[in-house]
């Protein structure tokens, strides 16, 4: 039997295609289901600045959020091999912003190892994006819960075929793709039965009132009802009316960058401080108790 990724054309046999829905909808029995209704992520990306202290100053900061306002948190990681990640011609380059900051900002193994302990003594819920597959094998060591798929990974299919297999729940970007690739990633994660959700997102640092998009939430539930929707934000952290829109057109989930100020370093201009943070979760938990419920 040959089960090809989601960028081969179909080319199963009759007996092909009864062995593997049986194969995937045995899978599928298996996956614990994850609810991700109310789930709040926050995003350490690279705002640890490469310091394991001042990373988990960040972690004991939200993570004290999350215990007073009473939601279920998760702290993300992002994962990348700098070794095979970063073309070794241009490792050295200054000249493209991202390489300088992913290598000078660079964590071993057992560091992050260190900070997911962290993150699971502050009870918050340990979460990664991984750039590659060996990622992902790091992922299972350090016993992360949930993985994030980035909007920039969504034609990886060697990635993607490696998370569908590790058994765990998915977050999956839909930043800047089209209805056809967003089809395709719902099409290739369902075909092998991986509990999953929807992120509605714009990759702009930081986002304009006017650039959010957030009928796209709505769009996304009418075309996937089955699935949980949410919202991936990056506008100014002071401003917490998007998050009450994204919550009253349907979004589930909800995810945005975090960091501290601290002597040694500034915060960018979409990351929220533990005290953004505390507000942004408040505007959330207003809007729910304006809204009340749907039955009479």
């Amino acid at each position: 039997m040959h089960i090809h990724s989601g960028s081969e054309r179909d080319i199963f046999t009759l007996e092909d295609r009864e062995i593997t829905l049986c194969y995937f909808h045995t899978k599928a029995l298996i996956m614990k289901a994850f609810d991700f209704n109310g789930l709040f992520i926050c995003d350490l990306a690279n705002n640890h600045q490469g310091d394991v202290e001042h990373a988990e100053n960040i972690i004991r900061g939200i993570g004290e959020v999350f215990q007073e306002t009473g939601v279920r948190g998760a702290l993300k990681f992002q994962f990348r091999q700098i070794d095979t990640f970063v073309h070794p011609d241009f490792k050295d380059r200054q000249d493209v912003k991202h390489i300088p900051r992913f290598v000078s900002t660079a964590l071993s193994i057992d560091q992050y190892r260190q900070l997911a302990q962290a993150v699971k003594d502050a009870g918050m819920i340990t979460m990664c994006t991984p750039f590659d597959e060996a990622s992902v094998d790091v992922i299972l060591d350090l016993g992360i819960e949930i993985i994030k798929i980035a909007s920039c990974s969504a034609s990886d299919w060697p990635l993607l075929e490696r998370v569908a297999e590790v058994n765990r729940p998915v977050v999956v970007s839909t930043a800047g793709l089209s209805l056809q690739k967003i089809d395709r990633l719902v099409s290739f994660f369902e075909a092998r039965g991986v509990h999953f959700a929807l992120m509605h997102c714009v990759a702009i640092y930081p986002t304009p009132m006017d650039k959010l998009q957030l009928n796209q939430i709505s769009a996304l539930k009418e075309r996937f009802p089955h699935l949980p929707i949410g919202f991936s934000t990056h506008e100014d952290p002071d401003s917490d009316v998007p998050v009450r829109i994204a919550y009253a057109k349907g979004a589930e989930l909800f995810e945005r960058h975090v960091g501290l100020v601290a002597e040694k370093y500034s915060l960018n201009k979409y990351s929220s401080t533990p005290e953004q943070v505390k507000k942004w979760i408040r505007a959330y938990q207003e809007t729910v108790e304006a809204c009340g419920g749907e039955h009479r």
